[in-house]
């Protein structure tokens, strides 16, 4: 039985659904129009979008484009489908958060001649990466584009900071739909525990931003002071109980 037909809105969130699945999950003809890139919102000096088309080689992990005068980024590999082909502007940078999500980076990179920046201790998953990030200290990419290594969930991992606004996770922190707060994944920390800790200390001490824009679970949009108070208050629990992180 049918309760209640979907209405204009719910119609467009259902295909994007459909489109984002990673593995096909979801059946049904999707409603004809371009719905990737998603706008997100907006930096001081960027448009940020969500690509869809999330790739099952990236554990189904979102990726993400920023559309800036400098150079467009794209962040971590969507599929290489050519909806989203046809859609997505060229970019300058595919920057990598970690070996789990990269995706289709490389058909990226190649269609734009973009550079692609991962960080050495990950490189393994992109050898076709033309920078290297090297060591723990934060580096610049472009003019408002910091990359900060945050090893812990992978040995490599990477969180990509715009404008001083955005920050670009990758599987190092999220929002918790769940419990409605910042998170990270204990069951899925590949690396080091302690390590991640220590990572998310720094970032804390050294950088302020308002967006989280996670590659899973939830993004979220909250002013500096609560989201610098939303990692204090992780950072606690994980050292206090880290069982109780990951819930989605």
């Amino acid at each position: 039985m049918v309760a209640k037909q979907p209405d204009a809105t719910e119609v467009i969130a259902a295909t994007r659904a459909l489109l984002a699945c990673p593995v096909g999950a979801i059946k049904g003809a999707p409603v004809r129009g371009v719905w990737f890139p998603q706008l997100l919102g907006e930096t001081s000096r960027s448009k940020i979008s969500i690509c869809g088309f999330n790739s099952e080689d990236a554990f189904g992990g979102n990726a993400f484009f920023v559309e800036r005068a400098s150079g467009n980024l794209l962040i971590d590999g969507p599929r290489y489908a050519q909806p989203l082909v046809r859609a997505m502007k060229p970019v300058a940078h595919v920057l990598v958060t970690h070996a789990d999500d990269v995706g289709d980076a490389e058909r990226w990179a190649a269609r734009s001649d973009a550079r692609v920046w991962i960080h050495e201790r990950d490189a393994h998953a992109a050898p076709f990466a033309t920078d290297l990030i090297r060591g723990d200290d934060p580096i610049a990419i472009d003019d408002g584009v910091i990359a900060i290594p945050v090893s812990g969930h992978t040995r490599g991992s990477v969180m990509f900071l715009v404008d001083d606004d955005a920050l670009f996770t990758g599987d190092s922190l999220y929002w918790s739909r769940t419990h409605a707060r910042l998170s990270a994944f204990h069951d899925a920390t590949w690396f080091s525990w302690a390590r991640q800790i220590s990572s998310l200390e720094r970032l804390a001490r050294e950088h302020r931003f308002g967006w989280i824009l996670a590659g899973h679970g939830d993004r979220r949009r909250l002013d500096p002071d609560t989201a610098h108070a939303q990692v204090l208050d992780l950072i606690a629990r994980m050292r206090a109980a880290p069982d109780d992180e990951g819930d989605w």
